[in-house]
């Protein structure tokens, strides 16, 4: 995996931003503004970052400046009731003292089960109660925390928000996008960018080890979705591709492999280094108006599984723990489909018809919920890919899969080298070593389906038609990847 500071992808050059810990966004907007494909990417709106050491003294200067439009009213801090440190001192206490001389202040603390709050309608309706009123809102937490705290701002009106950041755990404390759970389904939904993040180093090295390689594992997807969304666009089952949105973070892709060793010995800047991918990752997200660039297969596997146990009443492992083993299955599945293409001259596809596939995804979800509530969700946005599907017919039929392929080549990488990888920095390779680990039943489920979960094409579905994503072959994915050290 070559992450070199200029490189060629897809006809464009890949400009890295320097591996410190600072990021310069004003150098980033004037670099996105142009770029060959600016016509493609969105405004980015984020106003500040603020990475690395001591990142948290600029809490009060950056609280004063974006409450400045609201009067007296207070600051709410939201948060949850997982305790967090900062070095010695309790990281609460630690935000607080530093907002005491810019306003008031009110807690906003949200209860969840076992301690984890869920992103969903209830919750955040009551989030939304608890800082009416407010001139800023500061989300203190770890993903969950940072989507509730942004879908909260944007119910409120664009209210102000800084985002405190506690973990590197995960990509999505810099986009304008929020992991929300309706109707038992996991859904990628528009809410609104913080107007501030803050990675502090201090704060991030306390996170539990397990936590902070969550984010690697998330990222570890920069590996295979972008493949997913070339797959997309050139099948016109997407609206766009934008390389630039990929490069500036696949161009750190070899840093944070290299730093992620260093996370579990708490180095503050093995964490800045990542917290610092992982911004780029949501930003990346924002400016191409979809997850697309760092989410496709990967992450539909880790959100059936997080479902499935939501449902049980079972907390599932971290997200991006979940992601990054899911990721190898991916890249291993890319593997098999390539290899498929190249030795089916004419390949053939299966083009169902959507009474059957309609009863498909009722069966798949309904042991899950038998209300039917959430293959009601599924479907509704399952049935939107499949009439894309048949209408492009025509142009599917007319691919050239040699040259398909060697495009998405280069965005790929060798499962092999993944497993290494996450295995030399300690972060889990296998489902069965997560925490808690997932049963094989389970794991087998969420591969079958995750095509069926949502509009997005992925390699699973280009699998499904081509008549090579059935129980059996699952079962073969798996048992090549239990191989090289991952799957089950």
């Amino acid at each position: 995996m070559n992450s070199d500071t200029s490189d060629s992808f897809s006809g464009y050059s890949i400009c890295k931003l320097s591996d410190n810990w600072s990021l310069d966004l004003a150098e980033l907007k004037l670099r996105l503004r142009s770029a060959p494909d600016a016509a493609l990417l969105k405004p980015l709106g984020i106003e500040a970052v603020a990475l690395g050491p001591n990142a948290l003294d600029q809490l009060p200067e950056l609280a004063a400046r974006f409450a400045a439009s609201s009067g007296h009213s207070p600051i709410a801090v939201l948060t949850d009731s997982v305790a967090k440190r900062r070095g010695n001192t309790d990281l609460m206490s630690a935000v607080e003292q530093r907002l005491e001389g810019v306003r008031e202040i009110r807690r906003a603390v949200l209860q969840g089960e076992e301690l984890r709050v869920h992103a969903d309608r209830e919750t955040i309706d009551r989030a939304a109660d608890l800082v009416a009123g407010a001139s800023c809102i500061v989300t203190v937490g770890s993903g969950t925390m940072a989507d509730i705290g942004k879908a909260v701002s944007a119910a409120r009106g664009g209210m102000p928000h800084i985002v405190v950041q506690t973990a590197t755990s995960v990509n999505g404390f810099a986009d304008d996008q929020s992991v929300l759970l309706l109707d038992g389904v996991k859904r990628t939904t528009p809410t609104r960018y913080p107007d501030a993040l803050i990675a502090d180093a201090e704060t991030l090295v306390g996170a539990p080890a397990l936590l902070n390689l969550a984010g690697v594992g998330d990222l570890l997807a920069m590996f295979t979705a972008p493949a997913d969304w070339v797959l997309a666009a050139e099948l016109r089952m997407a609206d766009s591709f934008a390389p630039t949105a990929v490069a500036m973070v696949r161009a750190h892709g070899d840093s944070v492999l290299k730093a992620a060793p260093r996370l579990t010995a708490g180095d503050p800047s093995a964490a800045t280094l990542v917290a610092k991918a992982l911004t780029l990752s949501g930003i990346s997200m924002g400016i191409a108006g979809t997850t697309a660039p760092a989410s496709g297969m990967e992450h539909t596997v880790s959100h059936l599984i997080e479902m499935a146990m939501n449902k049980r009443g079972l907390v599932a492992a971290f997200h991006g723990a979940q992601v990054g083993v899911s990721t190898i299955v991916s890249a291993l599945l890319w593997d098999k489909v390539q290899i498929h293409l190249r030795t089916e001259e004419h390949p053939r596809f299966l083009y169902p018809r959507a009474d059957a596939m309609e009863q498909r995804v009722r069966a798949a979800f309904a042991e899950l919920d038998p209300s039917g509530a959430m293959a009601d969700e599924c479907w509704r946005l399952y049935s939107r890919k499949l009439e894309r599907w048949a209408a492009n017919r025509l142009h599917v039929a007319a691919r050239d899969w040699n040259e398909l392929t060697a495009k998405v080549a280069p965005l790929l990488s060798r499962p092999r080298d993944l497993v290494e990888s996450m295995a030399s920095a300690g972060a889990p390779t296998r489902f069965s070593r997560l925490q808690p680990p997932v049963e094989p039943d389970l794991v087998r489920w969420a591969l079958e389906n995750c095509h069926l979960m949502r509009d997005r094409f992925t390699v699973a579905d280009l699998a499904f038609f081509l008549g090579i994503w059935s129980k059996a072959h699952v079962d073969d994915l798996l048992a090549d990847a239990s191989t090289l050290g991952g799957g089950l």
